[in-house]
């Protein structure tokens, strides 16, 4: 059974708290969970197809990218307020200021299976103030969420964009985007 608590009965963690509670053994190695405004976040299991859409999004993004400019980040951790999201992938300029995770992104990218809600819902409030860019490829609905004119409130543009359709980011010089060929790639893994 299920507990459901007022958001107001909950203890919410700093980022220095939340920091500590890994350094302290608090959370094991194994432990995949995420820092969602204050609150440790169950991160979705990772399916097959999750696996292969990341790793055709690398394979697009390393022949894409200018890596004189830009830095990829796989999986890795960003330090955005009171959260820390783990991005399924994240290009970071080599110049930005990082500290211990890295606060701004130009384009954050996640494939949402299961975690579809959390990554079209909730993710966008997090990653506006920090993030020129954030799409979700949402294998369900077999299309690419774009959001775009990032401010301190959220995105002033969602696109969804379906399978078939090129997909070009506006915050970032990169080459066309084959939704098809990425949406057959992770799907094929279904089959």
């Amino acid at each position: 059974m299920a507990i459901e608590l007022p958001p107001a009965e909950l203890h919410r963690l700093s980022i220095d708290g939340y920091h500590q509670l890994i350094a302290s053994g608090g959370l094991d190695e194994g432990s995949r969970v995420e820092l969602i405004d204050g609150l440790l976040v169950d991160m979705s299991p990772r399916t097959p197809q999750h696996e292969q859409a990341i790793r055709w999004l690398i394979d697009w993004l390393i022949d894409s990218l200018d890596r004189s400019e830009y830095q990829l980040m796989i999986t890795g951790s960003m330090t955005i307020g009171t959260s820390e999201p783990e991005p399924d992938v994240a290009v970071i300029e080599r110049t930005a200021p990082t500290g211990e995770h890295p606060k701004h992104a130009r384009l954050v990218i996640e494939v949402a299976v299961s975690s579809r809600e959390r990554d079209l819902v909730t993710k966008p409030l997090i990653y506006a103030p920090a993030v020129d860019e954030y799409w979700v490829v949402d294998l369900e609905q077999r299309c690419i969420v774009i959001h775009r004119d990032s401010g301190p409130d959220g995105y002033g543009t969602v696109l969804s964009i379906p399978s078939g359709e090129p997909v070009k980011a506006s915050a970032i010089d990169l080459g066309i985007l084959q939704s098809a060929d990425l949406f057959a790639t992770a799907l094929a893994s279904s089959s």
